[in-house]
């Protein structure tokens, strides 16, 4: 479109922010009705007491002190709390509060290349694309992803507050944009990259790079700037050193509380780690423009190294098709590069989990693509004024077709047997799919074919040992507790440090008389989980039969201690004591 933008109103920017906002909820607002997921949303609100059980202090200090869920993301957990203070375990609610900020996030980032740049139109195309597109649904409709959405929020405050302190040059705002960063930190640590993402804005829109790396006088004065000392290079990075050390610190605690997760380089060799990189970025791509096969799970594939080679050479010529024209059209460069750089922390190269791909860590990185359509259209609207209606009707046509793909993902999220039945129509070999597919039927009451799923899941990937502790867990629930204790052994030998199958293993051979044996396998959950309530109940039970009652009185009196409202480790409590209280010379 024409710069005649800039002369529009600030009127109309609030009234395409108010747009913005309403089209994106009525798109998404269906979502209000699906379930909680089977997959991680249990972890992050159903069978989290902390979450359920609203505002506290307690809670308050859990969101602060917990590595839960392989995560440090407090803001998140506190975000969840008060949804689940305000709505109750309803599902309803925390779909909606997603929603919401889905939609202020599209809001706000047009309102940020607006303030950036000054394009209106180019800035709404950009917004648009970002809340309609069907990559994003992963982020809105999965509950357990309300630390995309809400971190995103404070990347675009970040930066928000970044363009009012180069603009107005006051340090309040450089202030609060280094609290806005570190509050995004404490949603998730994506925001890592935002310190090299400011040096790349400072490349353009704001030119304050662009005048130390290039002809000075020219560029200040075509757009008026201060050429001063403080527009410098060294200040320029100078002034980015705050940033920096937030996401380091950041990225410590991260590795920190993934440290379980994190694949070893024996399971994913390096070199696969840099073919599957290099391909999923050129994928990415490809699902930007044509998103189609989207599916909550893409199993890792050992990919050949051709792959490798040509996601280099595609990759390598954008950027120096990008480099090329750098000074005449900087915005590819700065679209290109942002895609890039905020892809690295979940590119794969520190693996965590067997995903190939995650549709979900596009939430972010499709801005800078974005970027490059837009106001690269906009260069062929300038030069070609005999095309503009095409121009504009292909625009139009774009987020349509962005809008009809996202009403169609959603439809896919509306159950979870839906969900996960397209996952495995859509890729091949998808253990996890057969995995989320067996916990439905589980949570339906239906379980022969949870155990079926369960069988096909191992039979793709016999190495998680989440899969066999559960399929252990499912078949002792069934009263075949020897066949189910074969893969509860299984889970332990893949990984030792798993303290709920120990526990459960716990169980089990307690239940086949094997009480000794039980007793040791309690012990060795409760060296991996000391302060388990549950844990610590359980072998007080155990104690308590034998008639070792100090022993289990200790135990009990333990688990209250970590949780004052545990009513079965209290009622095990006055038990225990009043069974002391009757032996002889009591």
């Amino acid at each position: 479109m024409p710069d005649k933008e800039y002369g529009l109103k600030s009127r109309t920017t609030l009234l395409l922010m108010a747009g913005l906002f309403v089209v994106t909820a009525a798109l998404y607002s269906r979502a209000a009705f699906f379930p909680f997921s089977v997959l991680d949303d249990g972890d992050y609100v159903t069978n989290n007491l902390h979450v359920t059980s609203g505002l506290s202090i307690d809670n308050i200090t859990w969101a602060f002190t917990a590595f839960h869920a392989s995560n440090w993301h407090p803001l998140t957990w506190l975000s969840l709390i008060l949804d689940s203070q305000l709505f109750g375990v309803n599902p309803m609610g925390f779909h909606l509060v997603n929603v919401f900020l889905h939609a202020l996030n599209a809001s706000l980032l047009f309102l940020l290349f607006r303030s950036m740049t000054g394009a209106v139109w180019r800035s709404a195309f950009v917004a648009a694309c970002f809340a309609l597109h069907p990559l994003h649904v992963e982020s809105v409709a999965w509950v357990a992803e309300r630390k995309d959405v809400l971190s995103t929020l404070f990347w675009m405050l970040t930066l928000l507050f970044y363009s009012g302190y180069v603009k107005q040059g006051k340090r309040s705002m450089y202030l609060l944009s280094l609290a806005a960063f570190a509050l995004g930190l404490m949603a998730k640590p994506m925001l890592v990259t935002i310190p090299v993402i400011l040096i790349i804005l400072d490349f353009w829109p704001f030119e304050r790079l662009r005048i130390c790396l290039f002809n000075k006088s020219v560029l200040a004065s075509r757009h008026q700037v201060d050429n001063s000392e403080e527009k410098r290079l060294t200040y320029l990075l100078v002034e980015k050193i705050p940033f920096v050390v937030l996401a380091a610190a950041s990225s410590i605690v991260t590795i920190y509380a993934q440290k379980t997760s994190i694949s070893s380089l024996s399971s994913v060799p390096l070199a696969a780690r840099i073919t599957n990189s290099l391909w999923a970025l050129v994928l990415y791509v490809e699902k930007m423009l044509f998103p189609f096969d989207l599916a909550i799970f893409y199993p890792l594939v050992l990919e050949p190294l051709w792959k490798a080679g040509c996601g280099a050479l595609i990759l390598g010529g954008i950027l120096w098709g990008s480099v090329k024209y750098l000074y005449r059209y900087p915005y590819l460069i700065v679209g290109w590069l942002w895609y890039l750089i905020t892809l690295l922390p979940v590119i794969g190269v520190i693996q965590v989990g067997r995903q190939s791909m995650a549709d979900r860590y596009t939430y972010i990185p499709l801005i800078g693509l974005f970027i490059m359509v837009s106001w690269g259209g906009t260069e062929l609207y300038n030069r070609f004024p005999q095309l503009k209606n095409l121009i504009r009707g292909v625009a139009a046509g774009v987020l349509l077709f962005y809008s009809i793909t996202t009403w169609i993902q959603l439809g896919y999220w509306r159950d979870n047997a839906t969900l996960f039945s397209h996952a495995l129509d859509v890729t091949e070999n998808n253990y996890f799919a057969h995995y989320g597919l067996a916990l439905e039927y589980q949570r339906q009451g239906k379980p022969g074919l949870a155990i079926a799923e369960h069988m096909k899941s191992l039979e793709i990937e016999p190495r998680d040992s989440v899969v066999q502790f559960d399929l252990g867990f499912l078949l002792d629930a069934q009263g075949r507790s020897i066949e189910g204790l074969k893969y509860l052994e299984e889970a332990i030998r893949l990984n030792p440090g798993f303290a709920q199958a120990h526990f459960t293993i716990g169980i089990v051979l307690g239940k086949i008389g094997r009480i000794n044996e039980s007793i040791n396998e309690y012990n060795e959950a409760l060296k991996l989980e000391p302060n388990n309530p549950k844990y610590l109940n359980n072998l007080g039970i155990v104690f308590a039969q034998q008639g070792k009652l100090d022993e289990a009185i200790k135990l009990f009196s333990k688990a209250l201690q970590v949780n004052p409202n545990d009513e079965k480790a209290s009622e095990n409590l006055q038990i225990a004591l009043q069974q002391k209280s009757q032996l002889p010379g009591k």
